[in-house]
């Protein structure tokens, strides 16, 4: 801080001392001395024929028509221009808040995405272990399914006992194959 105090200070006494920078370039140049001109040099008559006027006043005629004509040529192209820059920047801003609006569009689709999957892999846990529960009851059922045959064919076997120790006469059943019986039922 103290030298940018002590700076600005000699900066100004340069400035009030009459110390400046000089407005023009000098160039070191050797001092010649002018050639005098002889008449002849100074005093160049130039031969004015009236084709030669003629030409010079056309050909001025001509760049003032030109002056002219650009610049007016040069507005209409610039305001061409500007037409279809404009047009441009309007396209531009709306492909610009088009392409934002699909990229908050993939954002939430993704979003979903991700939630669909989740959803999926855990109907797929849920489906995974129904199917081990259906297999595990369906053999307990039918394992249940021939106890119970096997416990019906023991109280049959029972009872016609019964039946002979009463004097009964036992009626023979036919035997039914009991596997193709349950192989069907499990088939459906």
């Amino acid at each position: 801080m103290r030298c940018l105090i002590l700076v600005t200070l000699f900066v100004g006494s340069l400035f009030l001392g009459g110390c400046g920078f000089p407005n023009e370039r000098t160039i070191d140049r050797p001092a010649a001395e002018p050639a005098e001109k002889t008449p002849d040099e100074s005093m160049r008559v130039i031969d004015q024929t009236p084709e030669k006027m003629q030409k010079r006043f056309d050909s001025t005629m001509q760049d003032a028509d030109d002056s002219v004509q650009d610049p007016v040529e040069l507005a209409r192209s610039y305001e061409e221009l500007s037409v279809k820059t404009n047009a441009l920047r309007e396209t531009n801003s709306e492909l610009t808040l088009k392409n934002s609006q699909l990229k908050q569009q993939i954002e939430m689709l993704k979003s979903e995405m991700e939630q669909t999957k989740k959803d999926m892999a855990e109907a797929n846990d849920f489906l995974g272990q129904m199917h081990l529960e259906l297999n595990k009851w369906k053999s307990d059922v039918l394992g249940f399914r021939q106890e119970i045959r096997q416990a019906q064919q023991a109280q049959l076997e029972a009872l016609g006992k019964i039946l002979r120790v009463l004097g009964a006469e036992p009626m023979e059943m036919p035997d039914v194959p009991e596997e193709d019986s349950s192989d069907s039922r499990e088939s459906r």
